[in-house]
């Protein structure tokens, strides 16, 4: 076990080499952490749900928890946990972190970063000996990204919102180890949350291009996948002539493009994609008859979502045999305008450039959301680029990022009023 940091030493001003040393030391930790998952000729990070990656970093980041002076557990759905308590009876708990899985070959900065911040969060609290009105809860959720058991299943797991009553979805669970007992356990009675916030690379290129340095997020969008399935008929692909054709993957093409289309008709950064198909039987010589796809759309509008659904069935409809079946979804989330307006307060007294701005992307706030009042601050990513080796923040950009959330913490905590 590694010795404590040192958190009860003087809140006075430390000068510019106690803080370099200490962004130094943080730094250090984050890079640390973020190379569990990295593999020899990989370029990225695969610290996927349910890896031996995976596990030995929740023992670590259980370790660094107690490192930063708080009572950490991992939970039976495998999110780490770590708890600074205010002292305060029947205390309100903010609750702060982000998600410690990766995509495979991922990026260093996705879901870690808001994790370290907010453990370090915990240590200045401390350092600085800040009146707690709240208790701090820590959380470094698991299988935040997509995976069988569906993505931000940790957050899920403790708001109670994963389909237990699914034998099927059940079965799945235990082939990573998982009960129903365990996602029962795992459920949280959030009654006493005041919020959740989040630090998060942005994952797109806004504030990079821009120059700006902090986003506050206002809403984070839903998301709907359905499989569709296209149909045809096999026969020889050598003696059955063009105009005698009915080939699947040819029709799934058409209706590919004709998605395209109607997403960007449809505006107001609303966004489709098919990332994933099958073609069967698969064989050069052989008409395809059959192709399986995955479609995906996202908005901060769900009623944007559904008029798209609804015209691009009928689209589907008049473009040959398709079925499509929905597979998951998603309500797009309001992040709290007061939580948003305290962090706008902290920007401008620390002399911060920001924009209010949607997420594109999904995050344990969709599920956090359901149980209470969500803030997300965006930090920059170098060329949008996430979920790739290639994905980077300049480590000025996130420690300011740090920086914005520990101090908006501050101003929350100071509040008699527990509601956010």
């Amino acid at each position: 076990m590694k010795e404590k940091q040192e958190i009860t030493e003087s809140a006075e001003r430390t000068d510019g080499s106690e803080k370099t040393e200490r962004s130094e030391q943080i730094r250090k930790q984050f890079c640390r952490l973020a190379e569990i998952g990295k593999e020899e000729n990989e370029t990225g990070i695969s610290r996927v749900f349910g890896s031996p990656f995976m596990e030995t970093a929740q023992r670590e980041v259980r370790e660094y928890f107690e490192t930063c002076g708080l009572t950490a557990w991992i939970d039976p759905a495998g999110n780490v946990h770590g708890l600074l308590k205010s002292g305060r009876k029947n205390a309100p708990v903010i609750y702060a972190g982000s998600h410690l899985d990766t995509v495979k070959e991922g990026g260093m900065f996705d879901g870690l970063l808001g994790v370290v911040a907010a453990a370090e969060c915990a240590v200045s609290l401390q350092r600085e000996k800040i009146p707690l009105s709240c208790d701090f809860h820590v959380i470094a959720t698991n299988g935040e990204e997509g995976n069988e058991l569906g993505g931000t299943f940790g957050s899920r797991a403790m708001a109670g919102l994963l389909p237990l009553e699914s034998a099927e979805y059940l079965e799945k669970a235990e082939k990573y180890g998982y009960t129903e007992d365990d996602l029962r356990a795992a459920c949280m009675d959030f009654s006493d949350a005041r919020c959740w916030l989040e630090l998060h690379i942005e994952q797109g290129p806004t504030l990079w291009k821009q120059g700006e340095q902090i986003g506050i997020v206002t809403g984070i969008v839903g998301l709907q996948r359905y499989a569709v399935t296209v149909y045809g008929k096999s026969n020889h692909a050598g003696t059955t002539m063009m105009e005698d054709r009915d080939d699947a993957l040819v029709t799934a093409a058409r209706l590919i493009l004709e998605g395209d289309a109607l997403a960007r008709k449809t505006g107001h950064h609303f966004v489709e994609t098919v990332g994933i198909m099958h073609v069967y039987p698969g064989s050069a010589p052989v008409i395809p008859d059959r192709v399986e796809m995955v479609l995906e759309i996202r908005s901060e509008d769900e009623s944007r979502m559904d008029s798209f659904m609804e015209k691009y069935r009928t689209v589907a409809e008049h473009t040959g045999k398709v079925t499509i079946e929905p597979i998951v979804r998603k309500a797009p989330v309001t992040c709290s305008s007061k939580i948003a307006h305290e962090i706008g307060g902290v920007c401008r007294a620390c002399g911060v450039s920001y924009r209010k701005m949607p997420s594109g992307a999904t995050h344990d706030g969709n599920a956090m959301a359901q149980r209470m009042p969500v803030g997300m601050i965006f930090v920059p990513s170098v060329e949008g680029i996430s979920h790739a080796g290639e994905e980077w923040t300049d480590w000025e950009d996130a420690e300011r990022g740090m920086r914005i959330l520990t101090e908006t913490v501050k101003r929350l905590m100071e509040e008699e009023d527990a509601t956010c």
